[in-house]
């Protein structure tokens, strides 16, 4: 019988599922939401080949060059971006180039899953961060076929959804024509969790079971965590303490898949052609940062040695600098290691899952803040003054460039 890997180390990457012939595996969620494979044992043949392609049970090799570090900013996108807009240089590069580019969306039934795009109208949809795992669906097998009709890819992920793509596709890289871009990442959530936090966050006194039209789980036009929604004939309204109780738990690491707290991808050891995150710190460990840092700055790793081929194009809309490993990890925990687990999380993944159960009931079960003392206050109306008068990005500037860490 086959033995896949057990749901403790299980990354929900699906290699397993579309690499099986018979489609005899499917990706169901589980009793917290997370994407697990099922085997149909009526269907499988027992050929193996899910095994073979399962990253857990055969990790990936890293082959890597000499990495290279850079901060960079898209002046062009960055205002639409969730941090310096490393992404969408690259994606913008692939779409010139008659490319096809990879990664997650919010549909408009805010499920998350990955896309394949072929036109720069398409590509606002892949930009901003994403904080749930996404359905990576048949997206493997579309990439194959990409490549085999030799358009150039690129594929935008989680670590994990990397490894389970070269996985899938048995190792080979095709450096020619695959560009991959994996994300530092603190952990995912499963969409049901998500499902269960909106489903709380209607219920709440602001919303009223008012209709959300749409999340946004960070700003674009800085690198700050503020979440928001909009619901019918309003303005985008920022989520309050309460409110913002699904980042609250995620930047606790508690409710984060369990293969999360033994990610083996938390390293500088990136699977890969480039690693892209927020740049947080810089500027601030040894060697002076120039730019403006307010609207955000990408941490950008080659670990393939590929920047050089994209420089011509990068250069016409960027501003790219070259750093030093050692400050892109001073203040990036998840390059040197995963998030540790913490003993209230399977009770939070259950009290959020628990629909009778409210937003304050789940912050103040976990141990979290959920009562907006006088402090919070002042700090929500010196924040929400400072946006209406656009002073933001000084106020934000000035204290980055003070606070050392």
């Amino acid at each position: 019988m086959i033995q896949l890997a057990d749901k403790l180390n299980c990354t929900g990457c699906a290699s397993c599922a579309q690499s099986c012939p018979h489609l005899a595996i499917e990706m169901q969620p589980d009793d917290e939401g997370f994407l697990q494979p099922v085997i149909n044992n009526e269907i499988c043949v027992e050929c193996g080949l899910c095994i073979k392609r399962c990253p857990v049970l055969n990790p990936v090799k890293v082959s890597l060059h000499e990495q290279t570090v850079y901060a960079l900013i898209n002046y062009k996108d960055r205002a639409v971006s969730s941090s310096g807009g490393a992404f969408s240089a690259f994606a913008d590069y692939v779409i010139e180039k008659g490319g096809v580019v990879f990664g997650a969306i919010i549909d408009d039934g805010f499920q998350v899953r990955h896309i394949a795009v072929e036109d720069e109208n398409g590509l606002p949809l892949l930009r901003g961060s994403k904080y749930v795992q996404s359905k990576i669906g048949d997206c493997y097998k579309q990439v194959k076929d990409y490549l085999k009709e030799g358009r150039l890819v690129l594929f935008s992920g989680t670590p994990c959804q990397i490894a389970g793509l070269y996985s899938f596709l048995g190792g080979k890289r095709y450096d020619d024509k695959l560009i991959t871009i994996d994300l530092v990442c603190h952990g995912v959530p499963s969409q049901g969790i998500f499902n269960a936090y909106l489903d709380k966050l209607r219920k709440s006194p602001r919303f009223n079971d008012k209709n959300i039209e749409t999340f946004q789980f960070r700003r674009f036009d800085s690198w700050d965590y503020l979440p928001s929604v909009k619901v019918a004939k309003s303005r985008r309204i920022v989520l309050r303490l309460v409110e913002n109780a699904y980042m609250a738990a995620f930047f606790e690491g508690l409710i984060f898949r369990e293969s999360c707290f033994r990610c083996q991808y938390c390293n500088t050891q990136r699977l890969g052609t480039f690693t892209i995150a927020d740049f947080w710190g810089i500027g601030r460990h040894g060697k002076r940062f120039s730019k403006n840092v307010a609207c955000g700055v990408s941490l950008v790793i080659d670990n393939q040695s590929m920047i050089n081929l994209l420089f011509p194009r990068l250069l016409n809309d960027v501003y790219i600098e070259k750093r030093s490993i050692e400050e892109a990890v001073m203040e990036q925990t998840n390059l040197k290691n995963p998030v540790m687990r913490r003993p209230e999380r399977n009770l939070s993944v259950k009290i959020m899952m628990n629909p009778e159960t409210s937003l304050s009931d789940f912050l103040r079960l976990c141990n979290l803040p959920w009562k907006e003392d006088w402090k919070c206050k002042f700090i929500r109306m010196f924040k929400y003054i400072i946006y209406k008068l656009r002073l933001y990005n000084i106020y934000k500037t000035i204290i980055y460039k003070l606070v050392k860490k």
